[in-house]
């Protein structure tokens, strides 16, 4: 594999990683959550799903090529 390619494969494990540990914490955190946290964890989201679509396309790049 690449460089970029593994990169983009931690990028996007630990982003995942993040967003479900923040939602379950949001979930079951029994505390008043705020806007600026929601906003954050949205953003959060949003970066996971945009580096998973890089890395699958990556990914499948590298395999036609071979």
């Amino acid at each position: 594999m690449r460089l970029i390619e593994i990169i983009m494969i931690v990028i996007t494990g630990i982003l995942l990683f993040s967003t479900v540990v923040c939602g379950l914490w949001i979930r079951f955190s029994g505390q008043e959550v705020e806007v600026s946290s929601l906003n954050f964890h949205m953003i959060l989201g949003i970066l996971t799903a945009i580096a998973t679509v890089i890395t699958i396309i990556l990914l499948l790049v590298n395999r036609s090529r071979a």
